[in-house]
This record gives structure tokens, C-alpha cells and sequence, in this order.
């Protein structure tokens, strides 16, 4: 069977001029020598070549074709309705039956275990979860361009290969929006939510409230409680409780010399003085404005403020000077290190679904 292009890749190829196309080699070794070419001869050759050249013109018509191969490629992609389910232990409940083999569930149904079980579970095409002990997990959404799962309780391990913001988690208090990334997500028996990175990084939402969670952190939201500071793996737990009594506006005096002290010693991992420059970053504005400067100036020990920011304006929260020393934190955890990313690949995968 002959294979059709994509409609609107026809109408553009209709508009390309009818000029003779060199052979592939020759078009290679064109391309590469302006690869090599010094930048200054590059740029000028390029301001002054003809727009419809014969390169210019097999370099539009190759990437009509590939775009239009792409499109037609994810047009034919169907995503499965029920995802596929394997015990790995005990007898996890599928829609209310036993699993005694591999399972599906469907939309709409529960996937239960108790404290001897566990599961595997396929997230669509886009990836795999591990589902752990006394888990509830419920299949929301199925479609392509948002696949959407309720952790009511338990743990869920995921790791997703798929354009941001396609696979979404809801818990009880939060929702966990994947960026492209592996993450563990654990929701107690009140509903307290728990979310570690461990590759990419996720979109914590909270009511109005976002914080995107890079690798290697960990951020913890309770039952009518803000998102907690993203905090570092390897933070101590005497640390951690301070922490979040600071974030639960309970601190006690000698909470935040605490937490400013177990951020980063000389015998810490330089990954460490990262994530703990991220923690701070954070607590510069959730800190008592009297109690700011400490914060400001522990973070600056870390890492030094990007050209652009001073400390009077981080101290009065500019919006723009705390934007560019995230980036300078973590450029794919930043708004703007995302933006391309995030937004073409998603408006791309929804257009070619459409």
C-alpha cells in the first residue's frame, strides 16, 4: 500500500519551486562544508545565498517530508484504554478481582494491594509504574494528550518517556505533573503527600500554588498545608523536622540556624551544595522578612549571585532577579530553561493528535 502524506504537508510541497535538486551526496557535502566553514564566512554566505536555491529548496522539501512522517506517526498512535497490570507479589485487586495472572485496568477502575502486595503497572505507551503495599490507584484518563491516574493512598514509583505534561497524578491534597522524569510519590493514610525526583523534574501543584521539584529533591505537601521546601535527599532528619516546622509557620527560634547549618559542609558532595542552594532559594521568601539577609547570605556562600542580581532586590522578592539565579540553580528546573521545551513539544504532540 502507498502511504499518504499528511494534507497539510501536500499544500507545502506544492508551493516549493520546480528547480533542479542536487543528488543526496552532493547535498551532504554541501551542508558540511558551511559546517565547517569559519563563522564570520558562514554568516555572511548565508545572508547573501538566493532563497530558492537549490539547497535551501531540498533542505525544505526533506523536512516537509520528515515532519510529515512524524505527524502521520503519532496520528496513527493509539493509546491502549486499559492499561496492563502484572502481580508481583500477593494478589493485587483489579476492578474488584483477584489478579491470579496479568490483568488490565480500565478506566475508571481501582487497582488495590495490601501489605503483601505489589504491581506492576503500564502507564499506556509512555512508561511504567511500580505500585507498592496498601496502594489505591485509580485509571482517570487514557487519551493522548493527557493520561491522568488518583493515588489515593500508598506509594507509586514512575518512570515516564513522553512530551511534559502528558502523564498527571492526583492525590488527596496535590498534583504531580510530569516534565519528563522518574519520581517516587507516596500518600499516607491521611492524605499527606510526598514526592522525590529522582530524574527530570515535576510540577507540584497545590490549590493556586506551583513549585517545579528538580532531581535529587523532596517535597512534601500536607492536609491543608502549603508545598514544603524542596529539600535534598541527603538532608539530615533533625533538619528536615525543622524545615518543616518552618514551613508549617510553627518554627521555633533555633529552627533555621538548623536548617542554614546542615546546608553543605566541606566534606559534602559539590551535588549537595546544588540542591542545598535550591532549598534556600526557596526559603529567602519564607523566611521572616527579619531573618531574610541570613538566609540571602548562606546562599551566596553556595553559589555566587549571577550577573544582574543584588542582594536588595532578592531581599525584596524581584520577581526577575529570583527567575535568573534559578536558572543559574538549575537551568531545566527554571521558567525559562523550560520554556522552549515544555511548550513546543507539547503544543506539537497536540497539534499532530488533533
Amino acid at each position: 500500500m502507498k502511504p499518504t502524506l499528511d494534507p497539510w504537508v501536500e499544500r507545502q510541497l506544492r508551493h516549493l519551486p520546480t528547480e533542479r535538486v542536487p543528488d543526496p551526496d552532493a547535498l551532504w557535502d554541501a551542508i558540511q562544508t558551511e559546517l565547517h566553514a569559519p563563522r564570520e564566512r558562514r554568516r555572511g554566505s548565508l545572508w547573501r545565498r538566493p532563497v530558492r536555491s537549490p539547497l535551501l529548496v531540498a533542505a525544505a522539501a526533506m523536512l516537509a517530508v520528515v515532519s510529515g512522517a512524524a505527524v502521520a506517526a503519532v496520528r496513527m498512535y493509539t493509546p491502549p484504554t486499559r492499561w496492563a497490570v502484572v502481580p508481583l507479589a500477593g494478589a493485587p485487586v483489579v476492578g474488584g478481582r483477584t489478579l491470579a495472572d496479568s490483568g488490565a485496568l480500565a478506566e475508571g477502575e481501582w487497582l488495590e494491594t495490601d501489605g503483601r502486595s505489589r504491581a506492576t503497572l503500564a502507564l499506556g505507551r509512555i512508561g511504567t509504574a511500580l505500585v507498592g503495599p496498601d496502594s489505591r490507584v485509580r485509571l482517570e484518563r487514557t487519551g493522548l494528550t493527557e493520561q491522568r491516574l488518583t493515588l489515593a493512598r500508598g506509594s507509586f514509583h514512575a518512570a515516564v518517556s513522553a512530551p511534559p505534561r502528558i502523564f498527571v497524578v492526583e492525590t488527596p491534597v496535590a498534583r504531580a505533573t510530569d516534565l519528563g522524569c522518574a519520581y517516587t510519590l507516596d500518600v499516607d493514610s491521611t492524605g499527606t503527600s510526598r514526592l522525590r525526583v529522582i530524574a527530570g523534574s515535576v510540577e507540584l501543584r497545590h490549590g493556586n500554588a506551583t513549585t517545579i521539584v528538580p532531581m535529587g529533591l523532596i517535597a512534601e505537601v500536607g492536609v491543608g498545608g502549603r508545598i514544603g521546601t524542596p529539600y535534598a535527599k541527603e538532608l539530615s532528619p533533625v533538619a528536615r523536622e525543622a524545615l518543616h516546622r518552618i514551613d508549617a509557620d510553627s518554627a521555633r527560634p533555633a529552627d533555621l540556624d538548623v536548617v542554614l547549618g546542615a546546608m553543605y559542609g566541606p566534606d559534602d558532595h559539590p551535588t549537595f551544595r546544588r540542591r542545598s542552594a535550591i532549598t534556600l532559594w526557596h526559603l529567602v521568601g519564607r523566611v521572616p522578612p527579619t531573618r531574610q539577609a541570613e538566609v540571602y547570605d548562606r546562599l551566596t556562600a553556595l553559589v555566587p549571585e549571577p550577573p544582574g542580581v543584588t542582594r536588595e532586590g532578592m531581599l525584596a522578592l524581584d520577581r526577575q532577579m529570583e527567575e535568573r539565579w534559578r536558572e543559574t540553580l538549575y537551568p531545566s528546573w527554571s521558567d525559562g530553561g523550560r520554556t522552549w521545551v515544555t511548550r513546543l513539544g507539547r503544543r506539537l504532540w497536540e497539534w499532530a493528535v488533533r
